[in-house]
């Protein structure tokens, strides 16, 4: 029986927050079996708020404040659906309560949003939670850079010489060579990225793309972003 199997939406539990034992007696109690399954206390006296002072920092961030916990974030997260341990909502308890630990441990999983903005919208106290997420993943890359999955920095690198090249994000040419850089083109023929495709030319989306141009007077904005490579 995996570990901890008994526990409800045991995806939310990390192992080494489990606690199990063979046999164990309690008050002298036999509680040997399922029922010895224990969880460390959540208690947390030690808060290292160097996260929350950074995501504070941020102006849109801030909104961090108005959190109440309500999971709206998670509920309609496209990533928390296909990526584990992937959870808007408990990154940003973990911020406000001073688990930094907890953070950098997970510190390759938080940089994954693909900031769609669903969270944004869904949130009840308007938090920008796509800002907050992006801010605590720079804070992470800045304070445990051996951590970061390598997928984090070639997407970093694309998404930044995708900008400046283009002006403006094509999300499907980004994809693509994000995939290409790290090797993984053949995701590009997955079942899901076909019915993305599709839908995309579908509703006009990839036509429109096309259409577009640079931004209006883009070469004076490029040299001004080049210059902060």
């Amino acid at each position: 029986m995996p570990k901890g199997a008994g526990i409800i939406e045991r995806s939310l539990v990390q192992d080494d927050h489990i606690l199990e034992h063979e046999n164990l007696v309690m008050d002298g109690i036999d509680v040997s079996g399922r029922w010895n399954t224990m969880l460390k206390s959540r208690v947390h006296a030690d808060r290292d708020l160097d996260a929350w002072d950074t995501v504070r920092q941020n102006l849109v961030a801030t909104s961090i404040d108005n959190c109440i916990q309500c999971g709206m974030c998670t509920a309609g997260c496209t990533v928390a659906h296909e990526v584990e341990g992937f959870n808007p909502r408990q990154f940003i308890y973990w911020v406000r309560t001073g688990r930094t630990e907890e953070l950098k441990n997970q510190a390759d999983v938080v940089w994954r949003c693909v900031g769609c903005y669903i969270c944004t919208h869904h949130c009840p106290k308007e938090v920008n939670t796509a800002e907050v997420i992006e801010t605590i993943g720079q804070w992470l890359r800045t304070v445990v850079p051996e951590r970061m999955d390598r997928a984090f920095h070639v997407n970093h690198q694309v998404y930044r010489n995708h900008l400046i090249s283009r002006g403006r994000l094509n999300l499907p040419l980004l994809q693509t060579t994000f995939l290409r850089a790290l090797g993984r083109q053949n995701e590009l023929f997955a079942p899901e990225m076909k019915k993305t495709a599709l839908k995309m030319v579908g509703d006009g989306r990839v036509l429109k793309t096309l259409r577009m141009g640079r931004p209006h007077r883009w070469r004076k904005n490029r040299q001004v972003l080049g210059s902060e490579a």
